[in-house]
């Protein structure tokens, strides 16, 4: 007896190692028993990347608390998932939820490596010594931001230092104001941050008494060397009267770029003399890397030189899309091989020679204005109303789109403003009246559009500076209007230890 109960017990065990070791086994390799279907099945895992850190994530109503990131990535990773749809909701204790429904398939595993949540209520700086102001500017080295304060007789520019958050310096244009908007020129900071390039016209509100010679220009471009406070009119100081697209020399300090009429110049602002015509028959140029790029008309074709414009020029396209060859008023280059064209009736064309093929096409119209991401991958542009981005090239991070797709990325009945790219390219920040709001590109299930700030006034003036990770922003306080910012996105400490 004593041996058939040895014997009944052995075999138990091996019966129970053949059985659980299988299983464990499978359990190792990533399988998982589906119940419902009654066989081992791959499991699949959702792998994300979220700010702030410390979140709370929800998969179909179910709390994970002993979520941990990956510390090398500060990613998050929930494995041995049985294939099946799942409501990921990712949550922060006083941040707006974000949520998708996510299809996980066998052994893949589905990525969200841009998540982001806003806060219900930031905590705002507000910069006192800014009352009054209009539009600003932040500097190249994100020291100093230059805004306007206008005035029914003049308007002034100002500097604000933003480690003091003291105006350092005043001018004081009399008689003039800020080109209107819909001319899509604005205050340009130099590279260097001596400079200053301020596009003008006449203030109609009043007459300048002086007789200079300025009396005759509807328009003008004026030039603050903020090493000294000194300002010259160019169109005076070259002797050029319809000055426009007034740009920075990239590289050599002092040069700058701009057109009068269909003829574009590099000069220097030190000696006039020191001018150079580059091309003529020019209606559109824009500055990328170490070259200038220029449409000619009337085939509107695109040529290229060195940045003081005495190399040979090169040639880069060769047709137009439209064949009636329109008046182009913008182009927008990233290199050689992506350029964004806007004609005068707003219509938007696009040349991007690709990795798999060229492409010239129309992309919209009554489009406000085009943006390039910074790898040159991505084409952010607008109307009033609908925003929509083109891909140049094929992006192989999930959620995955080709060269050449186009997608609608949100649309208002009410007139969208402030748009411009956030710093992962991933997702775009705008305003719809007083609510600021940022949008992710990501259309896997919805597009989550999650709210940034609220304002007072209806219309401010916004933006987003990647390197100081700030959102500024007009607001009124004490019914004066005033620069405020607030910290976006969260702070990330180094190897994702402490922080939020």
């Amino acid at each position: 007896m004593e041996r058939f109960k040895r014997k009944l017990f052995f075999w138990s065990l091996v019966i129970i190692f053949f059985t659980i070791t299988p299983i464990i086994v499978l359990e190792a390799r990533g399988y998982r028993f589906d119940w419902h279907r009654g066989v081992f099945v791959y499991s699949g895992t959702i792998s994300f990347k979220a700010n702030p850190q410390n979140i709370l994530a929800t998969l179909n109503g179910n709390t994970d608390n002993i979520l941990t990131p990956n510390r090398i990535n500060n990613s998050f990773n929930l494995s041995g998932l049985l294939p099946a749809n799942y409501n990921l909701e990712i949550s922060a204790q006083n941040f707006y939820p974000w949520n998708k429904k996510i299809d996980v398939h066998s052994g893949v595993s589905s990525e969200f490596w841009n998540i982001l949540l806003t806060r219900k209520n930031y905590e705002k700086t507000a910069y006192a010594s800014t009352a009054n102001i209009d539009k600003f500017f932040t500097s190249p080295k994100n020291r100093l931001i230059a805004f306007t304060t206008p005035s029914d007789q003049n308007f002034s520019v100002k500097i604000l230092n933003l480690n003091s958050t003291l105006t350092t310096s005043t001018q004081t244009l009399n008689g003039w104001k800020l080109l209107s908007e819909y001319k899509k020129e604005n205050i340009e900071w130099s590279p260097d941050e001596n400079y200053l390039s301020i596009p003008v016209e006449k203030n109609n509100t009043t007459e300048l008494q002086s007789s200079s010679i300025e009396n005759y220009y509807q328009t003008a471009y004026f030039i603050i060397n903020l090493t000294d406070n000194s300002t010259i009119n160019l169109n005076t100081f070259f002797n050029k009267k319809a000055i426009s697209y007034v740009r920075w020399d990239p590289k050599e300090k002092g040069y700058l770029f701009f057109l009068e009429g269909t003829t574009l110049f590099r000069a220097n602002i030190q000696n006039a003399s020191d001018i150079f015509q580059i091309s003529t028959d020019t209606n559109a140029y824009d500055l990328a890397y170490n070259a200038v790029y220029f449409v000619q008309s009337p085939n509107n074709l695109v040529f290229k030189t060195s940045l003081d414009g005495k190399s040979e020029k090169i040639q880069i396209t060769n047709n137009f899309p439209d064949p009636k060859n329109p008046t182009i008023k913008r182009i927008t280059v990233y290199d050689e091989s992506r350029i964004a064209f806007l004609d005068q009736n707003q219509n938007l064309f696009v040349y991007n020679n690709g990795e798999q093929k060229e492409y010239f096409r129309t992309l919209g119209a009554q489009v406000a204005e085009m943006h390039f991401s910074n790898d040159g991958k991505k084409l952010l542009f607008y109307s009033n109303n609908e925003i929509s981005v083109y891909f140049t090239r094929n992006w192989t991070v999930q959620p995955i789109r080709s060269e050449n797709d186009l997608t609608n990325i949100t649309r208002y009945s009410e007139a969208l403003k402030n748009i411009q790219w956030y710093k992962d390219y991933e997702h775009i920040i705008f305003s719809v009246g007083k609510y600021t709001k940022i949008i992710e590109l990501d259309a896997r299930d919805h597009r989550n559009c999650l709210d940034l700030i609220t304002t007072e006034l209806e219309d401010p003036f916004i933006i987003h500076n990647n390197g100081l990770e700030k959102l500024f922003f007009t607001d009124t306080k004490n019914n004066v209007k005033i620069l405020n910012s607030i910290v976006f996105p969260e702070p990330v400490p180094i190897f994702g230890i402490g922080g939020n």
